[in-house]
């Protein structure tokens, strides 16, 4: 990979983000981080990177700097993690993402940056179903996340055609030591609490750990072509509850406690929107990425899962 490219990343500090500073900086790239807060810019310069404090819903030095780069990724949206999402709870998510995206576009003059990274998720495709695994030419009705993030997409491919130099980028399941595969396996199993799972539901998965995810959003700056899209997952698509068992298997529990949850508790802990994500087929391929010569660093599941648990288990220690 090319050294010395002057990038800067919306989002930094999130779940995605806080990774892709990391990987961004061992490339070797001038690392730039957009954000709102003043006492995470410390521990972001410590990092190597160079900080902008701002908002992008507000102007700010944020949008002289965009132009001064070689490529932005952009990662920034409302925060969502943590809590029920109703309908209107959605709304107002894609209200703001759609906000945040028509003021990264606003921003960006697209004669002087060379690439913009979009980042969406595969729930805009809709349920891939659990036979063969789908390409970025597959369309359905989206599903959980998907109806929300669909209105920026649809800004961004506009913004593309009208000439501004993006590639959008589609993750799959992004798994690591933290977030939803935390609290949904990793505690929960260290505790000897019990497991919970939806009662007759065992949607296909399409795994990436969160390494790789970030990885690949530095290659594609560099050798994804303007205007196209590119799903983001591992080698191996499998059912999520094989890839829960080698959570299981990797975590030393011989017999797991599980909690089945009906659907319509679940709509009621959680929501439609975190329902209907959770039971939809997610079977996506990224053989369009692995054509751009993008290798890696966990091929499947079973080498991604390895290496989470042994990092949870050690920071648990520490503790």
């Amino acid at each position: 990979m090319e050294v010395n490219m002057n990038v800067l990343i919306t989002g930094g500090t999130g779940y995605i983000g806080s990774v892709l500073v990391d990987e961004s900086i061992n490339a070797g790239h001038n690392t730039y981080v957009l954000t709102r807060s003043k006492a995470k810019s410390k521990g972001l310069e410590m990092q190597g990177a160079k900080v902008i404090v701002g908002d992008m819903l507000q102007d700010g030095q944020w949008q002289q700097t965009i132009n001064e780069m070689d490529a932005v990724i952009h990662l920034a949206a409302p925060p969502t993690w943590g809590k029920k999402v109703t309908k209107k709870v959605a709304l107002t998510y894609a209200d703001g993402h759609l906000q945040l995206t028509k003021r990264l576009f606003d921003a960006i003059n697209p004669k002087q940056l060379k690439h913009l990274v979009f980042v969406g998720g595969t729930s805009y495709f809709g349920d891939s179903g659990n036979k063969e695994a789908k390409s970025e030419l597959f369309q359905s009705d989206p599903k959980g996340w998907g109806p929300y993030i669909a209105p920026s997409i649809k800004y961004a491919k506009e913004k593309i055609a009208e000439g501004y130099p993006a590639s959008i980028v589609f993750p799959a399941q992004i798994y690591g030591p933290s977030s939803w595969m935390e609290q949904l396996y990793l505690q929960p199993l260290f505790m000897n609490k019990p497991l919970t799972t939806l009662k007759g539901y065992a949607p296909y998965f399409s795994p990436i750990h969160i390494e790789d995810c970030a990885r690949a959003l530095l290659h594609v700056i560099e050798h994804g072509k303007i205007g196209e899209d590119y799903i983001i997952s591992d080698l191996q698509q499998l059912p999520s509850s094989v890839f829960r068992g080698e959570i299981i298997k990797l975590m030393g529990v011989k017999e797991p406690k599980f909690r089945v949850v009906p659907r319509w508790l679940c709509q009621l802990i959680l929501g439609p929107v975190l329902t209907e994500y959770a039971t939809a087929h997610t079977n996506f391929s990224s053989k369009k990425l692995q054509e751009t010569g993008f290798k890696f660093r966990y091929p499947t599941y079973q080498e991604g899962l390895s290496q989470v648990v042994k990092v949870w288990l050690q920071k648990q220690k520490q503790l």
